[in-house]
């Protein structure tokens, strides 16, 4: 085998190489973004399902509220003579448990809303990270046909149809 054969298996051998390399390396920087993505979209989900969570509970202890501001103002009209099942008593119980439910309701509403923007978030980071790795496996694609080129030309050129090439002994 010739020294110029061995310099071309060489050089063929080191631009397969450097493409296979920086081709597995994008690859991998993308399975590694759609792997981030996808965590931060499970972790997006579960806070969104506690926030709900959390409303419910809120909501729960509004009421709870209610009934002992509700069982307050009983015993107070009952300590000052008022008939507590009727007339005024009870307007203030209705009015205590109208204003806690409306309370409770709109907590729980906007809980459930934090949830649905809380999951729209995550399937946009999950769609992100898609993305990712598709651009990753691009130009994965795009290291290996650019090497492909750059042999085309180098051979091309050490054939000396791209310039004048140096012999061996310099002629």
């Amino acid at each position: 085998m010739s020294g110029a054969t061995t310099a071309t298996y060489v050089a063929a051998a080191a631009i397969a190489a450097s493409a296979a390399y920086s081709a597995y390396s994008s690859v991998q920087q993308g399975k590694q973004a759609e792997l981030n993505a996808d965590a931060q979209s499970e972790q997006g989900q579960i806070d969104a399902d506690n926030a709900a969570s959390a409303a419910k509970v809120q909501a729960d202890r509004i009421r709870k509220l209610a009934r002992n501001q509700a069982g307050e103002a009983n015993a107070a009209l009952a300590a000052s003579g008022v008939e507590v099942g009727s007339g005024t008593a009870l307007n203030i119980n209705q009015e205590i448990y109208q204003n806690a439910e409306e309370d409770a309701v709109m907590t729980i509403l906007n809980g459930e809303e934090q949830r649905k923007r809380g999951y729209t978030d995550a399937a946009n980071m999950s769609i992100y990270g898609q993305q990712q790795k598709s651009a990753a496996n691009s130009q994965a694609i795009g290291t290996v046909l650019s090497a492909g080129a750059q042999y085309g030309m180098w051979k091309a050129s050490a054939k000396g149809k791209n310039g004048d090439v140096t012999q061996p002994g310099g002629n």
